[in-house]
């Protein structure tokens, strides 16, 4: 019955001086686009990217965290199910992140809690994400940090993740998809005040979706935290992308 249910076995493979992962007939799974490749741990490997940090990614290629560790180190190993991952940030100082065994961050209740036995964690949930959102409706643009991205770093922080401090910034996490994928939990974003503009300028969370259409809830200059549509007249033609992080 194991083996019914068992994942197709996918190892590292090269191509000239770069490597990615092919299953066992040599047809290539993921790209060859890495400067170096280690062998699946599960759902997640780690590979040098041309950063020539250690990364891990999915078995769909997804690129799921930084390790911060040089090419030339080993890359971490989990402790007690889950990779810590430490590093100095120039404006968050030190930081520590934690992921699962799928590459997922989670939210540890305590550093105490890493000497136990077992870990107690929480792991990103879209619903709760959004009840987050709408506890601060209403707040004034700039209160307590909250700007458009400081808003988007507060719904996520509860969740174990650390997002860059500019909304230009945050655009360039997870992985940009196509607007009929979107779903509730994506990040959205927006161009500034002149039409075509193609500068990221704002970044909301998506709220609810009926067909092509979404709800999204943002930092707003002149109201606050409050929630537009996607068909709403200043928003619509100011819309470039969204990007989905780790749902």
């Amino acid at each position: 019955m194991g083996e019914l249910f068992a994942q197709p076995r996918i190892r590292p493979c090269r191509s000239g001086e770069l490597y990615g992962y092919c299953d066992e007939s040599g047809k290539v799974i993921i790209p060859q686009i890495f400067q170096k490749t280690g062998p699946f741990q599960g759902n997640i490997a780690p590979v040098v990217r041309d950063d020539m940090y250690w990364w891990f990614l999915d078995r769909e290629g997804i690129f799921r965290f930084n390790t911060r560790r040089w090419s030339d180190q080993m890359p971490p190993e989990p402790d007690k199910g889950l990779y810590i991952i430490r590093y100095f940030d120039p404006i968050f100082a030190h930081v520590t992140e934690y992921y699962n065994k799928n590459g997922l961050p989670v939210k540890v209740w305590s550093e105490d809690s890493t000497n136990a036995d077992t870990i107690v964690y929480k792991i990103f949930n879209v619903q709760d994400a959004i009840a987050i959102a709408k506890s601060k409706m209403g707040t004034p643009y700039g209160q307590n940090s909250m700007d458009c991205s400081g808003y988007i770093r507060f719904i996520f922080q509860p969740f174990g993740i650390t997002l860059p401090y500019f909304a230009r910034e945050i655009a360039t996490t997870g992985r940009e998809i196509k607007p009929e994928q979107i779903k509730p939990g994506d990040l959205v974003f927006y161009g500034g005040s002149m039409v075509g503009d193609m500068t990221v300028n704002h970044v909301g969370l998506v709220t609810s979706l009926v067909g092509k259409k979404f709800d999204f809830i943002h930092a707003s200059t002149s109201k606050g935290v409050i929630i537009n549509k996607n068909t709403d007249p200043y928003y619509k033609p100011r819309f470039l992308f969204a990007r989905r992080l780790f749902n």
